[in-house]
């Protein structure tokens, strides 16, 4: 009866020392577990904030390239428009020019 009981007391011990070194390795894991989700919230944070800015900035650019092909849409109709004016006056010249030679 006493080598039972010692026998069972051994064997508790046992499992206590286990359940007790277990229960602290879960402990120790839900810690570092906590940790790293503070430390991917943080990050996440971060980075919407990263991609908030960076968005602004490529909607920035993207208005300024409009702007840019705009201009360069106006530029090439003012040269359009100076190539007629040139050759109209150029016309306006040469008829002139006759006119001058058949009054003389």
């Amino acid at each position: 009866n006493q080598a039972r009981s010692a026998v069972l007391a051994s064997i508790g011990n046992l499992l206590d020392r286990e359940l007790t070194s277990r229960a602290a390795q879960l402990h120790g894991n839900n810690a570092a577990i906590e940790r790293q989700e503070r430390d991917v919230a943080r990050a996440t944070g971060l980075l919407r904030r990263e991609n908030d800015r960076l968005g602004a900035l490529a909607e920035t650019h993207a208005r300024r390239v409009k702007e840019i092909g705009n201009v360069q849409n106006w530029a090439e109709m003012l040269e359009r428009e100076f190539v007629i004016l040139e050759e109209t006056l150029r016309l306006v010249d040469e008829g002139g020019s006759e006119d001058e030679d058949g009054d003389g």
